[in-house]
C-alpha cells in the first residue's frame, strides 16, 4: 500500500503546481509552511524535474542528494514512520558563548537521568561483548595498530575529527546531532558550574550554564568487559576529537563528585563510553560551508609573508568541486607557489583547508575578500572578508614583562609574529626559524626521508633515527635555529625548559577572554601578568585546537625520543609538560634574560 501511495504521491506533485523549497525548522517541512504534507512532496519533485530553487531543507534524509529518497522520506513521514525526527531529542541553550546547544539526554537514553548506550570511540554501535582493542573496529588487535585516525604516523595530519559515518550521534540521531568537539566540552567545563547530586536515585552532574539553564550528566561509567565500571561514581563521555599525539586516545569528559576534567583518555579509544550529543542548529551546518566568518592577519611588518587557513567543511555524502578567488594582494597558496584563482575539490562528508596569503608591502590596511564558489553553497557562493594592516618598525622593539621570578627572567607580552598579547602569531616546527603552510615530516628543516623514519640530520641522539645513521648528541636549540633570536634579534631567546617550569611554578592562572580570544592569565609574585593566548598548533595544513589549548615549544627536544621537541600545554587552567613531533608548528613566547 505504501509503495502505490509513494506513486500516486509522485504522479500528483508533477501535476499541481511548484511550492517553493527553503530552509525551515520541521523536520520534512520542505516549503516552510510549518506542515509535512503532500505540498512538501511537490516542492522536492519540482526540485528533481525542473531544477527549481532548492535548499538543505529539500535534503530530508541528510545524504547530500535531493532525489526519489527523500520523496519517499516525506511519505513515510506523512504515514507514520521513516527516518528520526530530530525534535524527538531535546536541547537546552546554556547560554554558552559559542552558543552551542547541549542534548538533555544521552544517546540511547529516554531521559536525562539515564545512562543509554557505550560506544568505543568512532564506532556507531554497541557491543554485547567487551570492549577491547581485539574487538576494536579502526585497530588490527591492538593499540599500536591503529588503521584510521592516526595522525601520529609520519604521513598522516588531518585526521583530527570523527567523520560524521563515524560520529554515533549523527549516525544515530541524524542530520542534526553531532558528537561535541573538544572545544564544545571544554567550553562546558569553563563556563558552567558542576554540582555533584542524585536524581531519581542516580548519580551525577547538574551542569549549569551562565543563562541559568541547566542539563544533568549521569555517572554512567565506562564499559571494557561486559560490565559498566565505576557505575554511579564516575561520568565518561566521549568527544569527536582524536588525540593528535597519541592515536589510541580521543579527547573525553570524565568526572567524580564535582571536579570535570577534559583530557585524552587514557582507558583508550577501544572503552565504551556515553555520549552526549550536540544540536547542529543551521542547515548551513548540516551541508556545505565555510568554517571561518572572515579572516584577519593583524598587522604585518613590511616585507613579511604570513599564512592564515579557511576550512571547507563538507557535511554531506557527496563529493563538490568549489572555485576558489581572492582580491589581490591577497593570494590563495597553489602547490608551492599562489594563485588569485584555484579549484578545491572536496570528498562526501570531509573537510579541506585553504591557504591564504600575504605578503606586506607599502603601509596602510588592505581589504578584499575570498569568494568560494559553488552550486551547493547557499546562494551559490559564499565571501569571507579579509584584511591586513602592514606597518613599518623595528622588529627588535618588542615589550617584555618583569613578573618577580626568581630567576630574574623577563618574558615578552606577545607571541613571535603577534602584536598583541591576544594575537596568535606565527607557528614554528621545532628548530626552524620561518613559518610556512604545511607542517609534515616532508616540509621539516631537518629530516630527510630514510628508511624507518629514520632521517633526522640535526638534533639527533640516536643512531637508529638518524640518516644515515647521524647522531650529533645535540638536544638543546642552537642560536641559528631560535626562532627568537633569529626573527627578534640577539636579546631574545625561545624559553628553555627550566624557565617554563619556573613560569608554572611560581605564578597563578586563571582561564580569561581578552578582545575576544581566550587564554591564560599569569600573575607572578610581584602582581605583574602576563596574557597566553590558546592558540594551538598547526598539524599539516589544520589549525588544531586553536582557542581552546595552548601549545608553547622549549629549546629542548625530548632525550629519549628524539624525534620530539617538549613543550608546555594548557587546557583551561591545566598546565603540564608534553612532548609531540618536531614537524609539528606550534606558537612561541620569548624571553630576555635582562633588562638591556
Amino acid at each position: 500500500m505504501k509503495k502505490i501511495l509513494q506513486i500516486l504521491f509522485l504522479l500528483l506533485g508533477v501535476l499541481m503546481l511548484p511550492a517553493a523549497a527553503h530552509a525551515q525548522g520541521i523536520y520534512g517541512d520542505v516549503n516552510g509552511d510549518q506542515e509535512v504534507n503532500i505540498a512538501d512532496v511537490n516542492a522536492v519533485i519540482d526540485i528533481i524535474l525542473d531544477g527549481s530553487e532548492s535548499s538543505a531543507a529539500a535534503d530530508v534524509n541528510g545524504d547530500g542528494e535531493i532525489n526519489i529518497a527523500d520523496v519517499n522520506t516525506i511519505i513515510d513521514i506523512i504515514l507514520g514512520g521513516g527516518a528520526p525526527n530530530p525534535d524527538d531529542h531535546e536541547y537546552v541553550d546554556l547560554g554558552l558563548p559559542s552558543g552551542t546547544l547541549w542534548a538533555t539526554c544521552n544517546i540511547g537514553a529516554s531521559s536525562p537521568e539515564e545512562f543509554g548506550d557505550h560506544y568505543a570511540w568512532g564506532e556507531t554501535e554497541t557491543k554485547e561483548g567487551n570492549y577491547n582493542w581485539n574487538t576494536y573496529k579502526w585497530c588490527e588487535g591492538n593499540e599500536w595498530s591503529m588503521t584510521k585516525y592516526d595522525p601520529t604516523k609520519f604521513w598522516i595530519y588531518d585526521e583530527i575529527e570523527l567523520e560524521l559515518a563515524d560520529d554515533a550521534a549523527f549516525v544515530n540521531w541524524g542530520p542534526s546531532w553531532r558528537m561535541p568537539s573538544a572545544q564544545q566540552y571544554d567550553e562546558l567545563c569553563v563556563f558552567c558550574t558542576w554540582h555533584w547530586t542524585t536524581r531519581k536515585g542516580v548519580n551525577g552532574n547538574l551542569v549549569t550554564g551562565p543563562n541559568g539553564n541547566s542539563i544533568f550528566l549521569p555517572a554512567a561509567g565506562y564499559r571494557s568487559t561486559t560490565s559498566v565500571t565505576h557505575e554511579g561514581k564516575r561520568g565518561y563521555y566521549w568527544s569527536r576529537t582524536v588525540d593528535y599525539s597519541q592515536a589510541q586516545y580521543a579527547y573525553g569528559l570524565s568526572f567524580e563528585s564535582d571536579d570535570p576534567h577534559f583530557y585524552p583518555q587514557i582507558v583508550g579509544r577501544r572503552a565504551g563510553f556515553t555520549v552526549r550529543a550536540v544540536y547542529v542548529s543551521t542547515a548551513d551546518e548540516r551541508a556545505l560551508h565555510i568554517k571561518q566568518q572572515s579572516l584577519d592577519f593583524g598587522r604585518v611588518f613590511n616585507g613579511v609573508t604570513r599564512y592564515d587557513q579557511l576550512t571547507i567543511i563538507n557535511n554531506t555524502n557527496q563529493a563538490v568541486t568549489l572555485t576558489v578567488v581572492t582580491d589581490e594582494p591577497f593570494m590563495l597558496k597553489q602547490g608551492s607557489g599562489s594563485a588569485s584563482s584555484i579549484t578545491v575539490e572536496v570528498a562526501g562528508n570531509a573537510i579541506a583547508p585553504v591557504t591564504v596569503m600575504f605578503t606586506a608591502g607599502n603601509p596602510g590596511e588592505f581589504n578584499g575578500n575570498v569568494t568560494f564558489q559553488c552550486p551547493a553553497l547557499d546562494g551559490g557562493q559564499s565571501v569571507i572578508p579579509v584584511r591586513a594592516r602592514v606597518i613599518t618598525g623595528d622588529a627588535d622593539e618588542h615589550q617584555y614583562v618583569d613578573l618577580g621570578l626568581p630567576s630574574g627572567t623577563l618574558w615578552a607580552t606577545c607571541n613571535i609574529g603577534a602584536f598583541k598579547p591576544e594575537d596568535y602569531g606565527d607557528y614554528f616546527a621545532w628548530g626552524e626559524t620561518s613559518p610556512k603552510d604545511y607542517y609534515s615530516w616532508d616540509t621539516y628543516k631537518w629530516y630527510k626521508s630514510g628508511i624507518n623514519h629514520s632521517g633526522f640530520t640535526k638534533y639527533c641522539n640516536d643512531d637508529l633515527l638518524g640518516y644515515n645513521g647521524f647522531v650529533d648528541d645535540k638536544t638543546e636549540l642552537g642560536l641559528a635555529d631560535d626562532a627568537a633570536y633569529v626573527n627578534w634579534g640577539p636579546s631574545w631567546r625561545m624559553p628553555t625548559y627550566e624557565q617554563l617550569e619556573e613560569l608554572h611554578n611560581y605564578t597563578a592562572r586563571s582561564w580569561k577572554q581578552v578582545n575576544g580570544v581566550y587564554g591564560v592569565q599569569i600573575t607572578g609574585p610581584n602582581g605583574n601578568t602576563l596574557f597566553m593566548p590558546a592558540a594551538g598548533l598547526r598539524a599539516g595544513s589544520q589549525n588544531v585546537d586553536r582557542g581552546w589549548s595552548g601549545q608553547y615549544w622549549s629549546t629542548s627536544i625530548d632525550e629519549e625520543l628524539p624525534n620530539s621537541g617538549i613543550f608546555f600545554t594548557f587546557y583551561s587552567e591545566d598546565w603540564y609538560f608534553f612532548y609531540t613531533k618536531r614537524c609539528y608548528g606550534n606558537t612561541i613566547r620569548p624571553v630576555r634574560a635582562t633588562n638591556n
